[in-house]
This record gives structure tokens, C-alpha cells and sequence, in this order.
């Protein structure tokens, strides 16, 4: 009884002076201060995390993300891996044309000397086709179209010269092509071309005509001049001694026989 009166004589009290009592009433909207779970992945330590839980919070920070906050983090934190990744991919592609690479076999490489080369894909291509080679991509066929005379067209340029020694050398070269002028300057003959009347089938090689040597055939041809794109007639070929591909060599030239006329 005593705290009732107590009560009003203060809401009098308070009345008398203008004061108003307030009284809060709880806004059923309003968010009450999250308290933070001791179990929740967010608030942990990485160390205290396991692997899922690791995973699980990497999808979180993840999916609050937009596409290129989500490439950035992606790069900032795991940069090492994506380079390991790259480097494997790398690495596998240069295994893989490796040993493409290994299947590769040069059919036949031909040496044309002084030649303006305009169309060294199409002269490839019809000596593929001579060879019947022209549907495996593992057999490849060569026209080498680099190497120039000088001036009086019987000695190659310096740097022309160095190359050609060098091909040879390395057996990189089976047939070589040149004017009458430029064959006629190799002084011995016997020590770089093969014997064309002991190599070609006498058929074949009565096909051609007489020849002034049994080391080159010497051929009058437009077409041929044509498609090995050089200036000068009569053509001389010749097959080096050190041909790795003897035998296309010989097949090339019988294809040669059967197509052109001799002079």
C-alpha cells in the first residue's frame, strides 16, 4: 500500500511540474545484437579450421562476392597454385609436340640454287605427290630455296657457301638443283654425287637423253623451270653422295622421266 502511494505521489508530483512519464515499448522490428558463436568457421582460426571446414569458408567468402572481387581473391591467394597448373600445361604441350615431333620424318630435302622462290609450298607439294607421300602428315618433304650465286653465277656468295658446307656436312641436303654454269664448278665431281648410271634404273635414266656426265642429269624443261622458279635452261640435278633418302631420291627422278621430255 505504502509503494502505491508512493507511486502517485510521484505521477502527481511529476504532473504538477509538466513532466510526463515515458514508457519505451520494444520495436518487434528491431535487430538485437548478434552474439557471436564460438562454433561458427567465420569467427575461427584458420589453424583451428579442418580441411572442410577450410573449404566451406572459402565458398562463403566466395559467394559474397562479385566477378571480380571473386578474380582477384582467386589470384591473390592462390597464384602459386594456378602457375604450377600453367607450368604443367605447358609442359605437357611440349611433351606432346616432343614426341609429334619424333614421328617426323624429312622424306626428301631438295636444294635449289639461285631459285626467286615464290612458291616453295607448291614445289613441296609436287614433290610429295611424285612421292606418293602427300597424305601422311608424319612424311615431309623439303625445297630449299636459300642459297645464291654471285655475280658470274658459278660460285655461291660467301654466307651461301658457308650454309651449303654446312648442309652437307650434316647430310641435310639429297638432291641439289643448279644452272649448267654452277655444276660445272665442282672440281671433283665423284666425291660429293653419286654415280646416276649405276643408281637409276637404265630405263630411267636413258629416259633423259645423253648426258654430258654420268653424276647429273641435265634436263630442258619450261614446267620444271616453272615450278622450281629459276631463270636458267638447261636444269642440272644431281643426287649427293651422303643422301639419307637415296631411294626417294631415285623415285623422284623416275617421276621426273615419265613426265618430261628429254632434250
Amino acid at each position: 500500500m505504502k509503494n502505491v502511494l508512493q507511486l502517485k505521489n510521484i505521477t502527481e508530483e511529476k504532473q504538477s511540474t509538466g513532466e510526463h512519464m515515458r514508457i519505451e515499448l520494444k520495436d518487434e522490428n528491431q535487430e538485437e545484437p548478434q552474439k557471436i558463436d564460438e562454433n561458427d568457421i567465420r569467427y575461427k582460426h584458420e589453424s583451428d579450421l579442418t580441411k572442410k571446414e577450410k573449404r566451406e569458408l572459402e565458398k562463403m567468402k566466395l559467394s559474397s562476392m562479385g566477378l571480380g572481387g571473386r578474380l582477384q581473391y582467386i589470384w591473390a591467394y592462390y597464384k602459386p597454385q594456378m602457375a604450377a597448373v600453367v607450368a604443367v600445361i605447358a609442359l605437357a604441350f611440349f611433351v606432346k609436340d616432343m614426341y609429334q615431333n619424333s614421328k617426323i620424318h624429312t622424306a626428301l630435302t631438295v636444294m635449289v640454287i639461285d631459285s626467286y622462290g615464290m612458291k616453295q609450298e607448291e614445289a613441296e607439294e609436287k614433290v610429295q605427290e611424285a612421292l606418293e607421300i602427300q597424305d601422311d602428315p608424319y612424311e615431309v618433304v623439303t625445297v630449299d630455296e636459300s642459297l645464291r650465286t654471285g655475280e658470274d653465277g658459278v660460285a655461291l656468295e660467301s654466307y651461301s657457301q658457308m650454309a651449303f658446307t654446312t648442309k652437307v656436312a650434316a647430310g641435310a641436303m639429297d638432291v641439289l638443283i643448279g644452272s649448267e654454269d654452277y655444276m660445272a664448278g665442282f672440281q671433283n665431281k665423284d666425291e660429293y654425287f653419286m654415280d646416276l648410271t649405276e643408281l637409276l634404273p637404265e630405263d630411267v635414266y636413258q629416259a633423259f637423253g645423253e648426258q654430258e656426265d654420268k653424276y647429273s642429269i641435265t634436263i630442258t624443261s619450261d614446267q620444271l623451270a616453272s615450278d622450281l622458279e629459276v631463270a636458267y635452261e638447261p636444269i642440272q640435278i644431281g643426287i649427293l653422295a651422303n643422301s639419307g633418302n637415296v631411294e626417294n631420291a631415285v623415285k623422284w627422278l623416275t617421276k621426273l622421266a615419265s613426265e618430261l621430255e628429254p632434250v
